[in-house]
């Protein structure tokens, strides 16, 4: 099957865009958005996307056109490339993709570069959520590159959170964090979540739909807080820890300037739109 390439345009921005047509609708899609990423750093994850079911994998570049993330790589059948030449942001990224992909697709995975699969966990969550028509966002176990677990559900954030682990970061913040990480849960067993990582959020799409994906105005970190909370409003949040991936995390902001302020503004309008005290608007 040959591989087609349309060119279109967003923002004035070019996107070339080369894509296998699938011959049969399908059942999922999953998209990752890069940046200055080496395709070399996906080969393992897309193989593994393909083998578990993931029939149409995006692949959403937001590097500058002058940076070679594909190079001399022939993408497999069932992989669309999206070039934006700029950064557009983690959540516009996958809204490029989440656009196509619920149209054709009855789930869609947003998934971060950084993930590896553990056995069959595609199979897992699909055979959940069919199961589970009341569930709109699932996510599974998530532990790090030493098979530690990470805390990746949470209650909804206060700017307390965030204030006590700078104020007092092993006393008054530490108890923050651990309530805030849900660790008073157990982890071992199924839950209902507020809200869940970005990582590695399975998705069914007619929810997903009616969100309209990510609120765009979040260039990085609180989105996927954001969507979870409204995707809460018209389904359930499920952590299901019967599987497992893996996610390489890192707080990258904690070594950047730039980064910071970019996590500050986003955290000042994610406040702005959810409240700056608690409440129970999750």
């Amino acid at each position: 099957m040959c591989c087609g390439q349309l060119e279109t345009r967003f923002h004035d921005t070019p996107i070339v865009v080369l894509q296998r047509e699938p011959s049969r609708m399908l059942s999922l899609g999953a998209s990752i958005v890069l940046y200055r990423t080496r395709v070399d750093e996906l080969r393992r994850l897309v193989s593994q996307l393909l083998e578990q079911g993931a029939t149409r994998v995006y692949l959403v570049d937001n590097s500058p056109l002058t940076f070679d993330t594909f190079s001399a790589w022939e993408p497999p059948e069932r992989v669309v490339i999206i070039r934006t030449g700029r950064n557009l942001g983690y959540g516009a990224g996958h809204n490029l993709a989440i656009r196509d992909s619920v149209l054709r697709h009855r789930y869609h995975l947003v998934c971060n570069p950084d993930i590896d699969l553990g056995p069959d966990v595609l199979p897992r969550l699909h055979s959940a959520l069919e199961e589970r028509p009341d569930v709109g966002l699932c996510m599974p176990r998530i532990v790090g590159r030493d098979g530690a677990l990470q805390y990746a559900c949470k209650r909804a954030p206060s700017p307390i959170d965030y204030l006590a682990r700078v104020v007092s970061p092993a006393g008054w913040g530490a108890r923050r964090r651990f309530r805030f990480e849900m660790r008073d849960c157990s982890y071992d067993g199924e839950m209902e979540v507020e809200c869940l990582s970005g990582c590695f959020m399975f998705f069914r799409s007619a929810v997903l739909s009616r969100l309209s994906g990510f609120d765009e105005r979040f260039f990085l970190y609180f989105e996927d807080f954001d969507l979870a909370r409204r995707a809460r409003r018209l389904a359930r949040n499920l952590y299901y820890p019967f599987s497992h991936v893996t996610h390489g995390y890192a707080r990258a902001h904690a070594h950047s300037w730039r980064l910071t302020a970019t996590f500050v503004r986003s955290a000042v309008r994610y406040f702005n739109k959810w409240g700056w005290w608690p409440n129970d608007r999750a």
